[in-house]
């Protein structure tokens, strides 16, 4: 982590450091420096454990030259190392080029000959938005070429003859060394100045440095990880290199529990924001490896053991974190075990409910899946996986819809409330000592006549800003309402005669100061210029019925479940309310239906709404209702709704009727006594009802009958699937016994044992269990090993009679044969099942899997 820049979660790159010397900000100890850095990279945190490569945290080997020495040296110095100290033999090693660096080529190829033309490689190019082989930080600043080198190791197995180049990725070139020359200065329109003062750049992995140096073509068997794969294989018994699918899930928890150690022993804890959150996903993801092993909760505190017991000698800060680190990860492996129980229940009745539903079409919703990934910390990939299992697909792609939402609405909300954060004492100074105050009109009027009192662009004043540019706007007066109370801050749009913004947000960063944040998309705004304000009228109209609404449903709530109920938080926003309330209980059915038919009484009602301003002691006198732990001024806006009597300083209907409609469109628990209430009043009720009619017009549509008969006809649906259910299972009962009657006939004797071995054609792997175990429940002393191919993938079956489970157990035949089919299995001794991907190659596993079987059989001895 970079102390000097809190916007960077993680350093990711060893040059990161070295920044402020390189633009200096910062006077270097020396114009040489060589560094290993610590790094952690979150890019490849999804695709650690699907190669031998990928890793999140790494340690970089840099030497950085700072206005020194130049392409010549770095190039003749890094090759001696490479060649010389670690021995690395020149035949193998290729370089690469940005494509018009005619100097580096030059040097590689001439001035010092350590390469022929053929095996430097001119990559990238900007003009074509090619960036490969061109480092720069960002849009503008420091940049320059990159020049590479690799490791050829030969075309690779299972990859076919083709000509290739280190930037394809075929995994034949392993980049081992990285000199980055920073020769240019980019401006704001791309030009590339070059600097008086050149920088050199070098970085080399020390785990790509290792698995060349120790001859192996898989980092996770180098001497960095052996000591945690060792520790793994001995908490599970699996071994690596026996399964790839089990190598997967090897890696990545020996990857993440060493990447998780480090960033704990650096200060990162487990949580919901920033740095804490990558740590929980990443000891989540181990975790859910974990489980695929077979290790129980607490092994991946041991194995972060194993890391601070072999790095600490290098890294003093694990030794010191030893204790906090095992506590950090074996609470949160606790964490994530009970959210993947409470997770299952939800999942599990999500799937029962998507196969009853004839109009989901086999498929659990996206909306599901990511509340379980949202609330309760379910992977998706785990979601995937049981669905499959229950013969049900996932709609993925509306789970990425709601996750790319969410994701947008945070970093939107977080830039711009840290920024008023930041600036919250600018913005108090501005009033202070300049002035400068908004007067909020907002209650009243959504447009206004205003004057820019002043301009702000990234924390500094500026007299104009233009167009393109982000701009906080400050006026004398204002309709805008800012952010609080719950509900959202206005958007809408300034004009003046010169030019017209689009506000975005608004915010109070300081008292009687309003900042709306804002874009410029036509001509100019000025500090002084007179403006035409102008809220979003529908916004705010639909966010004034969500925010009258929540007071009806306070007032409503406390009435039908009694005064134990207190607001804990709430949300108001154009598309929807959100209100979270204190209770110990889940409300029946009855209890909400009866709260939203008494919240639309109050609205058939039409009361005016009223607000006046008192004294907070007259207020609370009252009756009116308040958060506890909000801190009031001396005087209050105290709000009046039918039931309802409030302190608020948020917008208002101007009667309960403009609501219109409230439905609650859902109620579900947020943590211990907190339940929480979801619902849509206006425009969205009305959207609701039309969604509602047209699911029910589909589903009557479906079943050919009036809306009206839906209900009685789903249950005579599920009357009559109970009943070919029934009829279904009688059936494949008497298919089995039929099956299992010709299989035995097969039967192939082994000594004085049978072995039974037959695809049995198109049967899923319930049933195809069922029949192994028949089978094998009627030969008296045998092996069954039956295989099927179902929806276009193969499966197979092994049972064993308990005699023989000594010398064959059928788990661990299983394990041994599905590679075959491009999967794996297991199970316990005397049945187990297993997958795969190959439908073709079944016969090969079937085969493989009775050589195997009669090689047990006639090594063990009879009973």
């Amino acid at each position: 982590m970079l102390k000097d820049d809190p916007s960077v979660l993680f350093t990711s790159a060893g040059m990161q450091p070295i920044v402020p010397y390189f633009l200096g900000k910062k006077q270097a100890p020396a114009k040489r420096i060589v560094t290993v850095q610590k790094c952690f990279r979150t890019t490849d945190l999804d695709v650690v454990g699907f190669d031998t490569y990928h890793n999140t945290f790494f340690e970089m080997l840099g030497n950085f030259g700072i206005g020194d020495y130049w392409k010549k040296e770095a190039i003749e110095w890094g090759w001696e190392l490479l060649t010389t100290q670690f021995e690395i033999d020149p035949s193998t090693l290729v370089a690469t080029i940005y494509f018009d660096d005619e100097e580096a080529f030059d040097i590689w190829t001439k001035e010092l000959a350590l390469l022929p033309p053929e095996k430097v490689f001119r990559l990238g190019n900007l003009a074509k938005g090619d960036d490969t082989n061109f480092w720069s930080p960002g849009p503008t600043g420091l940049c320059g070429p990159c020049s590479e080198v690799f490791v050829d190791r030969g075309p690779q197995p299972g990859v076919p003859p083709h000509t290739c180049d280190p930037g394809e990725g075929c995994g034949r070139y392993l980049e081992i060394w990285n000199f980055v020359f920073q020769q240019y200065d980019r401006k704001e329109d791309g030009t590339l100045v070059p600097l008086s003062k050149r920088n050199i750049d070098t970085g080399a992995g020390l785990e790509r440095t290792s698995q060349v140096l120790q001859g192996v073509t898989d980092t996770f068997r180098t001497d960095l990880f052996q000591p945690l794969l060792r520790k793994i294989e001995a908490l599970s018994g699996a071994r690596y290199g026996d399964d790839p699918l089990k190598d997967v899930s090897i890696r990545v928890v020996a990857e993440h529990a060493r990447a998780a150690a480090f960033l704990i022993a650096d200060g990162v804890t487990p949580g919901n924001e920033g740095r804490g959150y990558v740590l929980r996903r990443l000891l989540r993801r181990a975790a859910l490896h974990a489980r695929k092993l077979g290790l129980k909760t607490g092994a991946i505190s041991q194995v972060a053991g194993e890391v601070v017991k072999t790095m600490q000698r290098h890294y003093h800060e694990l030794t010191s974190a030893r204790e906090r680190i095992a506590r950090a990860i074996a609470s949160e492996e606790e964490k994530f075990e009970r959210a993947l129980s409470s997770g299952l229940d939800i999942l599990n009745a999500a799937i029962a409910d998507a196969k009853a539903d004839v109009t989901k079409g086999s498929t659990l919703q996206g909306e599901q899946a990511f509340r379980l990934y949202d609330t309760y910390g379910f992977p998706l990939e785990m979601t995937r996986e049981i669905a499959e299992q229950a013969g049900l697909k996932v709609d993925e792609a509306g789970f990425r819809h709601l996750l790319q939402d969410q994701q947008q609405r945070g970093r939107l909300a977080r830039k711009f409330s840290q920024d008023a954060m930041r600036f919250g004492q600018f913005y108090a100074d501005l009033a202070e000592k300049e002035g400068i105050r908004s007067e909020f009109v907002g209650y009243t009027d959504l447009v206004s006549e205003a004057k820019i009192a002043a301009l702000v662009v990234g924390g500094q004043r500026v007299v104009e800003a233009r167009e393109g540019q982000e701009v906080e706007i400050v006026l004398d007066r204002t309709p805008f309402y800012p952010e609080g109370g719950g509900q959202v801050g206005d958007r809408g749009s300034v004009m003046s005669a010169e030019g017209r913004a689009i506000v975005a947000d608004t915010q109070s960063p300081a008292h009687d100061v309003i900042v709306m944040s804002a874009k410029v998309v036509d001509g100019v705004l000025r500090t002084g210029a007179k403006v035409h304000a102008s809220v979003d009228a529908d916004l705010r109209r639909d966010t004034m019925r969500n925010h009258t609404g929540t007071h009806l449903l306070h007032a409503v709530l406390r009435n039908v479940l009694g005064d134990e109920v207190h607001q804990a938080g709430s949300l108001v926003h154009a598309p929807n309310l959100r209100f979270d309330f204190t209770f110990d209980r889940a409300p029946t059915a009855e209890e909400l239906q009866r709260v939203e038919d008494e919240v639309n009484a109050a609205i058939l009602e039409n009361a005016s709404v009223h607000a006046r301003s008192m004294p907070l002691q007259e207020a609370l006198a009252s009756g009116a209702m308040h958060l506890f732990d909000e801190k009031y001024g001396d005087e209050v806006r105290v709000v009046e709704a039918g039931p309802s009597r409030e302190l608020c300083g948020g917008t208002h209907c101007h009667c309960t009727g403009d609501i219109g409609l409230l439905l609650i469109t859902k109620e579900e628990s947020i943590g211990s006594g907190v339940r929480r209430i979801e619902a849509v009043t206006g425009e969205g009720a009305l959207r609701e009802v039309k969604e509602l009619r047209e699911r029910l017009a589909r589903a009557a549509s479906a079943l050919h009958v009036a809306p009206a008969r839906v209900p009685e006809a789903v249950a005579q649906l599920q009357d009559s699937r109970e009943r070919l259910q029934q009829e279904l299972s009688a059936l494949q009962r008497s298919g089995i016994e039929a099956g299992a009657a010709g299989l035995l006939a097969k039967a192939e004797q082994v000594g004085d044992r049978r072995l039974v071995v037959a695809d049995v054609g198109e049967v899923d792997v319930k049933q195809l269990q069922a029949l192994a175990d028949r089978v094998r429940d009627a030969l008296g002393s045998g092996v069954t090993i039956l295989g099927s191919v179902n929806g276009g993938r193969p499966y197979l079956a092994v049972s064993v009679t308990r005699d023989l489970t000594p010398i064959v157990q059928a788990g661990a035949l299983v394990k041994q044969v599905t590679p075959i089919i491009g999967g794996g299995g297991g199970g316990p001794d005397g049945s187990a099942t297993g997958g795969g991907k190959e439908p073709k190659r079944l016969a090969e596993a079937l085969d493989a899997a009775r050589t195997a079987a009669r090689e047990r059989l006639n090594g063990g001895r009879g009973h």
